[in-house]
């Protein structure tokens, strides 16, 4: 049931979303996931809503290992304010459980305020701060830890190749209970255009915290994709 309210959300904000050059697109990955010295297999979903003002994006992404497993979901949304348009407000839900790094079921939500830097015919580059929070154990408890959220994100298309990089910082402001759960995130894909709408994904994440007490993760993923439009209007 839980899980149905990041689609019921998606489907909420593009019906109401404005109407122009609306864009739909899909994505599929699946291939070999690395983390440490365990192996094992990954698949991925995304499904994507633009038009000239608004953003809407929901992801769906899972990996086993041989002991461990890794599960997210999350959806996001974003709009740009039209009297200034290199300006956009934001916000991210997402559930994920992560074993690895010990990590319930847990609940994240930020929410806040983008600047695109650069946009250009081939790359964007924008930059994000906000608040966020998240709850750890989301079916156990109902203490919440507070951030200041920082972020950076560049997409680049090159003749052969396109390049994503993110770099997310989480300082936490609320109250140190057990640990503290600052930490930085960064994500660095490299996509190989095959044909077809078919590519060749190679993806390195880490999630570093600060307090050298928590469990650091990080992850190689390599996969073949699929890009494809959607004819959909609404």
């Amino acid at each position: 049931m839980k899980y149905t309210i990041i689609a019921f959300l998606f489907g909420v904000t593009c019906l109401y979303a404005q109407q122009d050059s609306i864009r739909w697109k899909h994505y599929t990955r699946g291939g070999l996931a690395k983390a440490d010295t365990s192996n094992g297999g990954f698949g991925y979903y995304r499904l994507n809503r633009q038009t000239e003002n608004t953003f809407r994006d929901l992801r769906i992404f899972a990996y086993s290992l041989r002991k461990d497993s890794f599960v997210y979901i999350r959806y996001k949304s974003s709009d740009k304010y039209q009297t200034r348009p290199k300006f956009y407000r934001y916000t991210t839900t997402s559930y994920r459980k992560n074993t690895r790094a010990k990590v319930a079921l847990q609940y994240h939500f930020n929410q806040g305020f983008g600047l695109f830097l650069k946009e250009y015919k081939n790359g964007l580059m924008n930059i994000e701060v906000g608040h966020a929070f998240d709850m750890s154990d989301y079916l156990n408890e109902e203490r919440k830890t507070s951030y200041i959220k920082t972020g950076i994100f560049w997409d680049q298309d090159m003749p052969r190749i396109s390049t994503k990089l993110e770099l997310e910082h989480f300082q936490q402001i609320s109250e140190i209970h057990v640990s503290n759960l600052s930490r930085n995130q960064y994500l660095y894909e490299l996509i190989l255009p095959l044909k077809n709408g078919f590519s060749l994904n190679m993806i390195y994440e880490l999630e570093d915290y600060l307090d050298k007490k928590q469990t650091d993760a990080s992850s190689f993923t390599i996969a073949v994709g699929w890009t494809g439009n959607l004819k959909w209007t609404f």
